[in-house]
């Protein structure tokens, strides 16, 4: 760990080192990401398909037919032949203005127009983070999700004609990963369900948004959960969070207002973010990384103990002594001002103890900023104030058809099943709450009841 203290004296404050990042917070929080989660999927899209906008497209645009001054219909226009009828190109201009929207920016009515949402220009830098970290962990460079964003095949005249005339992007450089995927089920499961949601183009267009925000979500509160767990911690199993459904009324009893089963936790817990990546980022710098080139992995306590062990009890023992000489040079550095005291005997209450350390170490509005960021993420859609209670786990009804549509697929389901693949995707429900989204099902008449017992009922699919 010398060149991680020495790279600490130099910045002379808290850094990961030279170990891949797993979240795209800041520590400054800014909260921009609240209320605008969908102008980050343009951006995903485009570094997901290494493209981005060419800012010198449409350039020879210099006037406009119409008040709305849509670069996109003026140029999409200025490629049919209207036979100089010039009440009928003003008529088409109009026309796509509304069919694409206005202002100068595009409504995505085929997968590939997601390509050519913007970005505000104070929002590069943050949301251009959140696009790297979307297509390095969720997307995961997966083909096929890249190949619904670069078709340009419609099966609508019109819209074949836009996609054909639009030209608007350009190649970008490859760009270094930064990010590490850490949660494989909750990943595989994200790219499933888009790739399940490309094949029904009208629903895919409405709820690609929805269910990328929910999987981000999930999956920084997943981190929160299991670095918790310390090295008891499965990272190929999703812990279920238990929501309650945005119209039932709850009371303090239920499972999503528990403490420990539902955004309590999370929330009493997300200022603890920002310790544990830069502890796991210390423990990652280690003599079975040093062969590495890059950033080394992100390795967490769990993974760490387990790699250890394998290698045997001597080499164990050498690792704590190594964990325990860490300590007390981080107790030394100049920015950290810990006064913890070091009594572990094993390499679990090691790392427990080096935690504390960087907990105590760090200040205290960094971590509360940058935990902050998941109250950000949450709050738009997904948690609810209850009161007295505090905010908990929210499904509106556009989630619960989301998740049975993805969950059910193309085949009917026995409802318990449901169940189980909605906790496959993080999401806990009580019986009260399993009790009214049957309700909802069945009003929507997609239960095939077999007879009264719950284990002989299905769920028909959605799409």
């Amino acid at each position: 760990m010398d060149d991680l203290k020495d790279h600490l004296f130099t910045k002379n404050k808290h850094d990961v080192g030279n170990v891949f990042d797993i979240v795209p917070f800041l520590t400054k929080r800014t909260a921009a990401i609240k209320g605008n989660f969908n102008k980050v999927l343009g951006e995903f899209v485009r570094y997901n398909s290494s493209v981005e906008l060419d800012p010198s497209a449409y350039s020879e645009i210099d006037t406009f037919t119409t008040e709305h001054k849509n670069k996109y219909s003026e140029h999409i226009a200025s490629q049919v032949e209207f036979q100089g009828d010039g009440d009928a190109e003003y008529d088409f201009i109009r026309f796509l203005d509304r069919y694409l929207a206005s202002d100068d920016k595009i409504k995505p009515i085929h997968p590939h127009l997601f390509n050519y949402i913007p970005v505000e220009k104070k929002y590069e830098n943050e949301f251009g983070k959140y696009a790297q970290f979307l297509s390095e962990t969720l997307a995961s460079n997966n083909e096929s999700i890249k190949d619904i964003f670069k078709s340009k095949k419609s099966d609508n005249i019109l819209t074949d004609l836009i996609l054909n005339q639009l030209n608007g992007l350009r190649p970008t450089k490859e760009k270094k990963q930064q990010y590490q995927s850490l949660l494989p089920p909750l990943v595989q499961r994200y790219q499933e369900d888009v790739l399940f949601l490309s094949k029904h183009t009208d629903y895919f267009l409405a709820s690609f948004p929805l269910l990328t925000h929910f999987y981000t979500l999930m999956y920084a509160m997943q981190l929160v959960f299991k670095f918790e767990q310390f090295t008891n911690a499965d990272f190929n199993q999703v812990t279920p969070l238990y929501f309650a459904l945005d119209w039932e009324p709850i009371n303090k009893r239920r499972r999503a207002a528990d403490e420990v089963d539902g955004y309590k936790f999370i929330k009493g817990n997300a200022r603890k973010l920002f310790p544990h990546i830069h502890t796991i980022s210390h423990l990652s710098h280690n003599d079975m990384r040093v062969a590495e080139e890059g950033p080394y992995a992100f390795t967490p306590y769990s993974s760490l103990y387990q790699s250890i062990q394998e290698k045997g009890d001597e080499y164990e023992q050498e690792f704590l002594a190594d964990v325990k000489l860490w300590i007390k040079e981080y107790k030394n550095l100049p920015f950290t001002q810990v006064n913890i005291e070091d009594q572990s005997t094993t390499l679990p209450e090691a790392f427990n103890i080096l935690f504390k350390c960087l907990e105590a170490g760090t200040s205290s509005s960094v971590a509360d900023k940058f935990g902050k960021n998941i109250d950000d993420l949450a709050s738009d859609h997904f948690i609810k104030s209850r009161g007295s209670i505090g905010n908990v786990l929210n499904i509106k009804h556009d989630l619960l058809h989301l998740m049975t549509a993805v969950a059910v697929k193309d085949k009917r389901i026995p409802l318990n099943d449901l169940f189980d693949e909605f906790e496959k995707r993080g999401i806990g429900l009580d019986l009260h709450s399993k009790k009214e989204v049957m309700n909802v099902l069945d009003n929507l008449n997609i239960i095939d009841k077999k007879s009264d017992s719950g284990d002989a009922q299905y769920v028909k699919p959605i799409l």
